[in-house]
Order: structure tokens, then C-alpha cells, then sequence
């Protein structure tokens, strides 16, 4: 391979190297502030739901213009709430084990990685013999 052809690749190599350094330096920073903006806004949604529950709790104290719900009216309420709560918890279970799977992908492309190159350089070396008018076999 004439020179130049081995400088253009020693850029390549040198551009991503560079290139990962910076992701695997920034992207834990990055991670951590989503998680924590995460947790800021779950923070704001506990928050707001609370204190609309206490402030119409006051105005139905005050005012006595309360609801009256019955034993039958509040049982719905609360079978409601639990079915809500067994939805998530199974719709948890479901989207961690499809990131579990995706892990699980990217770990077995990890692991063979070096293989599916090395296939692709004996595919390579092949159509090189066969299209190359002069072949170093």
C-alpha cells in the first residue's frame, strides 16, 4: 500500500480515537444530569399532585362543599388505582427487559466484533484474488 494511503488511514485511526475519548469522557457527566433532571421533574409531579390534593382538601373543609362519595363509589376509586399501579409495575418489567435484551445484542456484537471483521477480511482477500489482474497468491 503506497504511503500516502497509510497516512490517510493513521488520520482515520487518530480522528477516532480522539473521537471516543471525548464520548467516554462526557457521556457519564451527561447521563448524571439526565438522571437528575429526572428526578427534579418526578420531584415536581409528587409535589403538584400533594398539594392540589391538600388545597382542595382545605376548600372542602372550609367551604363543606366536599364530595360524598359512597363505600361502593370509593371501593371503584380504589380498585381503580391498584389496577393503575399493576399496569405500570408490568409495563416496568416489560420495557426493562427489552433494554436488557438490547444489552444483551450489543454485548454479543461487542464479543464478536473482531470475528465478523475477520470474516469480512477472508471475503475481501477472495474477491481481491478474483478481480485483481495480478494476484499475490
Amino acid at each position: 500500500m503506497p504511503e500516502s494511503q497509510t497516512d490517510n488511514f493513521e488520520l482515520f485511526e487518530k480522528i477516532s480515537k480522539k473521537y471516543f475519548v471525548e464520548l467516554e469522557q462526557n457521556v457519564p457527566h451527561i447521563q448524571q444530569t439526565l438522571f437528575d433532571l429526572q428526578n427534579e421533574y418526578y420531584k415536581v409531579w409528587k409535589n403538584y399532585v400533594n398539594s392540589n390534593i391538600l388545597l382542595q382538601k382545605e376548600f372542602s373543609t372550609r367551604s363543606g362543599f366536599g364530595p360524598k362519595f359512597s363505600d361502593d363509589v370509593k371501593e371503584i376509586i380504589e380498585n381503580m388505582s391498584d389496577e393503575t399501579i399493576k399496569f405500570r409495575s408490568i409495563f416496568h418489567k416489560i420495557a426493562i427487559a427489552n433494554i436488557e435484551h438490547g444489552k444483551s445484542y450489543a454485548k454479543t456484537l461487542n464479543d464478536n466484533a473482531y470475528t465478523f471483521a475477520d470474516l469480512n477480511k477472508k471475503i475481501m482477500k477472495y474477491w481481491i484474488s478474483v478481480l485483481s489482474p495480478y494476484s499475490n497468491n
